[in-house]
């Protein structure tokens, strides 16, 4: 099957492309331009943009972390909270780099953790969005067991 042939992800066509991953260490890093559609009428980033990439990127880093760590279990995991908060106001044209990130030990517990920091690609202090997301592993019979 061509990558043409899949169904586009929710949230994939915002322009979020990433840059370089660390599954084993757990982090990930997205660059995006910001565009006017994609800022609230507060200038702030819009917070369900924030939410869905959040989501789609840490719960793929939270599963592929968690398969690199425990290679015979097939991690099934739900959303038990996703937290958005938006931060400092920004203007169409701004470069941002989302930097997605796990606690090493997250993998080997049954709520793992991920958090993903939207910044100004140009001045990393300048931070436009926070995201803590949370998930819970949970058990599916004959698809949990061992690959």
């Amino acid at each position: 099957m061509t990558t043409s042939m899949l169904p586009e992800m929710y949230g994939s066509s915002v322009g979020a492309h990433v840059v370089d991953t660390d599954i084993e260490n757990g982090t990930m890093r997205l660059k995006m331009c910001v565009e006017a559609e994609h800022i609230t009428t507060s200038g702030v980033l819009d917070e369900g943009l924030v939410a869905t990439i959040a989501d789609n990127h840490t719960t793929f880093l939270l599963m592929s972390h968690s398969l690199s760590v425990q290679p015979d279990q097939m991690p099934i995991s739900v959303s038990i909270c996703l937290t958005v908060h938006t931060m400092a106001r920004i203007a169409p044209g701004t470069d941002i780099e989302i930097v997605c990130s796990t606690p090493l030990a997250t993998s080997k517990l049954k709520q793992p953790q991920a958090a993903a920091v939207f910044v100004d690609a140009h001045d990393n202090r300048i931070v436009y969005a926070k995201v803590t997301h949370s998930k819970q592993f949970k058990e599916v019979p004959g698809y949990n067991s061992k690959l």
